[in-house]
Formats: C-alpha cells, sequence, structure tokens
C-alpha cells in the first residue's frame, strides 16, 4: 500500500472514529434518553436528558441536567504538519474545586465556525473538598477533512481564535491512482 493510499486510510478511520465517538440517543421501556440537546445559542447546553412516551402519545419531560461549562483560561490552535492537515485546539483552564471533573466536550460546525464547549461535572451533593482551584490542560481535535481552503474561527467556552487552511483538506482520489502508475 503506497504512502498515499495509508494517510488516507488513517485519516478516514480517524474521522469515523472520532465521529462514532459521540453518544447516541436510546429509546427503551418508553424512555428515550438522549445524551446531549443543542441550542441555538450553545452546542451541549443540556445534558442526559430523559423523556417518557405517555399513553397519549405526549412526550413528559423526566430530568434534563444544564451542562456547566469549566472556566476557561487560554485555547492555542496547532496545525500539525501533515497532509490531509490535522489542526488541534489546546485548551487550558480550571475547575472550581478537585472533586470536580471534565465532563462531556460538545462540539459543532457550521459556516467556518467550530464551536466548542468544554463542561464539567460537579460532585454528588454534601462531598467534602477543599477549596482551591483545580487545573487541567487538554488537546481537541478538529474534524477539518474535506474542509476546502478558508478562514475558521473557534470558539471555546468564553475564548476564541482562528486559523487558515492554505489549501483544501483532503486528498484527491485522482491523485492516488496516478502516483500508483
Amino acid at each position: 500500500m503506497n504512502g498515499y493510499l495509508k494517510v488516507l486510510v488513517v485519516s478516514y478511520g480517524l474521522y469515523i472514529s472520532n465521529a462514532w465517538a459521540e453518544d447516541a440517543p436510546s429509546f427503551k421501556n418508553n424512555i428515550l434518553k438522549i445524551p446531549r440537546v443543542d441550542t441555538s445559542e450553545q452546542v451541549g447546553k443540556y445534558q442526559n436528558s430523559e423523556f417518557k412516551l405517555a399513553p397519549d402519545g405526549r412526550w413528559d419531560l423526566l430530568h434534563a441536567n444544564e451542562a456547566q461549562r469549566a472556566i476557561i483560561d487560554a485555547i492555542e490552535i496547532k496545525i500539525l504538519e501533515s497532509f490531509p492537515m490535522q489542526v488541534h485546539v489546546l485548551v487550558s483552564g480550571f475547575l472550581p474545586t478537585p472533586c470536580y471533573h471534565l465532563g462531556p466536550i460538545n462540539k459543532r460546525y457550521a459556516d467556518n465556525q467550530f464551536e466548542i464547549a468544554v463542561n464539567m461535572t460537579p460532585p454528588p451533593p454534601d462531598t467534602g473538598c477543599i477549596t482551591v482551584l483545580e487545573p487541567f490542560a487538554i488537546t481537541i481535535p478538529l474534524d477539518v477533512y474535506g474542509l476546502p481552503k478558508g478562514c475558521y474561527q473557534i470558539y471555546v467556552n468564553d475564548k476564541s481564535g482562528s486559523f487558515e487552511l492554505s489549501t483544501d483538506n483532503q486528498v484527491e482520489m485522482q491523485l492516488l491512482m496516478e502516483s500508483e502508475d
């Protein structure tokens, strides 16, 4: 297998595995569980919503948790030296106490904008915890394969940045076939 085809297969596999990483809604025993609900204002605004199907066909909301966003200190955008190009967002911030944990990281893309919500999960009620900020640092890969060249905006909670793709970010199948000849 030549080098270009390997890159294509690996890149496609990374793209697919990331797409499948999101939890999917489920329906069992007349209960609809939706792991993430987006609003026009915020990606992942509500987490772990549950609805019950009533006998008359309506849906009754059992519960929904409003996402709690982590405190973001800074973001850094890294374009890796590869083709197709890969873009990572390095995020550093703080949690209110060491008893909080990073929660789901929700992403969506539209109109040359990536919106990322870095959430946190609070400790169980009545958990004793020292009151000191807990730092964190994470790397978030963006799904940029197949995007055309251009400028892109990134929003992570209350921070923003941008990057530019200098060329269309996809491997041409025709180019692969010609290189095999």
